[in-house]
């Protein structure tokens, strides 16, 4: 099978990525706590994704598939990854509230609250942030997950800094591990229960 063609996401496709994610993201545990009904997930998922993607264009690095988007990554460098309130406001961070509706913004926040302070403590401020990766269920399992991460992972190893991550997917554990990165925290989130997992990928000698 030929290496899949990955290249920077054309703002053009910013919806259609988002739309990619969402469906990605269809069935992780933290979009099923956001959004309990399925069909509700599935309406409101792409609103909510195309945000931090527009934020990736702005402020860090959007890879994706050529042709139609059929994944992305969502990837943000060492002078990118820290949101400031200008920065939210340029991308559209802002609106989430209103985006994901009352009940599901408060337990979307509460979740990164819990994160954010781990990802402060756990990792130095120079890092890449990887802080979204989905790939379609009809195209999982072809090498795409690990081909949309490699340009990141490369540049953070030429840059001498750490890749970190989160997920709260239990598949996606060993599949991280695999790539190299090493498990930082494995969190219970008191107010949802979900489990929540924290990596980080070290440049070869350090960490």
């Amino acid at each position: 099978m030929p290496a899949p063609e990955i290249v920077s996401l054309r703002a053009d496709d910013l919806h259609a990525a988002a739309a990619a994610l969402a469906r990605a993201f269809q069935d992780d545990p933290l979009q099923v706590y956001m959004f309990p009904d399925p069909v509700e997930r599935a309406a409101r998922s792409p609103a909510h994704f195309a945000p931090t993607v527009r934020y990736g264009l702005q402020f860090g690095e959007v890879l994706t598939t050529a042709g139609t988007p059929v994944g992305a990554a969502v990837c943000l460098p060492p002078d990118g990854w820290k949101v400031t309130r200008e920065r939210a406001a340029a991308a559209g961070l802002d609106h989430l509230p209103a985006i994901l509706g009352e009940a599901a913004a408060g337990r979307y926040s509460s979740t990164m609250e819990v994160l954010e302070s781990h990802h402060h403590r756990d990792v130095p401020p120079a890092h890449w942030y990887v802080t979204l990766l989905g790939v379609v269920p009809e195209a999982q399992g072809r090498g795409l997950g690990r081909a949309l991460l490699q340009p990141v992972l490369n540049r953070a190893v030429a840059d001498g800094v750490p890749c970190y991550l989160e997920t709260a997917q239990p598949g996606n554990v060993a599949f991280y591990e695999h790539l190299g990165f090493r498990r930082l925290a494995e969190i219970v989130e008191p107010l949802s229960g979900l489990t929540l997992w924290t990596f980080r990928r070290d440049p070869p000698g350090h960490g």
